[in-house]
């Protein structure tokens, strides 16, 4: 059975925590849906807009994104090689959010007062039977059937 891989663990990977080393470098199968790839994206385009300019603007980032600031772009090659890397050792599942999963994730929301993109997550993982989530993120705990990790 996979374990859902939160973005937590995976921005803390690339920042260098160890203990998103041990999580990603485990062997574990993992999962992910479109929230994770996003979360992971835009985290990465704004540590480097940061790194680059010593500072964060929101509005700058997405004018230098659209003039094609290559320095902010290789954030998304990271990424891709990241989840390549993971795929090509098939240690990797895309989850699809559904309709389904949208619906879910409503009700998930108000009943455990989760964020919404927490919430999606949450829903996908219990649409598609997954039990073990990888996270940092302590409001996970509040899902009932969900077991945090590490």
């Amino acid at each position: 059975m996979a374990v859902f891989l939160d973005s937590s663990v995976i921005m803390g990977y690339f920042m260098g925590r160890e203990d998103a080393r041990r999580v990603v470098e485990s062997g574990l199968e993992f999962a992910i849906n479109d929230v994770v790839y996003s979360e992971v994206a835009f985290g990465l385009l704004r540590a480097r807009y940061h790194e680059v300019r010593g500072t964060y603007s929101f509005y700058d980032m997405k004018r230098r994104l659209a003039e094609g600031d290559e320095s902010l772009s290789s954030a998304y090659v990271i990424i891709e090689d990241f989840l390549r890397v993971l795929e090509g050792e098939s240690r990797l599942r895309f989850l699809p959010v559904t309709r389904r999963v949208v619906e879910a994730a409503s009700a998930v929301a108000k009943a455990f007062g989760l964020l919404p993109n927490d919430a999606l997550i949450a829903a996908t993982c219990r649409h598609y039977g997954i039990g073990t989530i990888a996270t940092f993120d302590e409001d996970f705990r509040r899902v009932p059937w969900l077991r945090v990790v590490p």
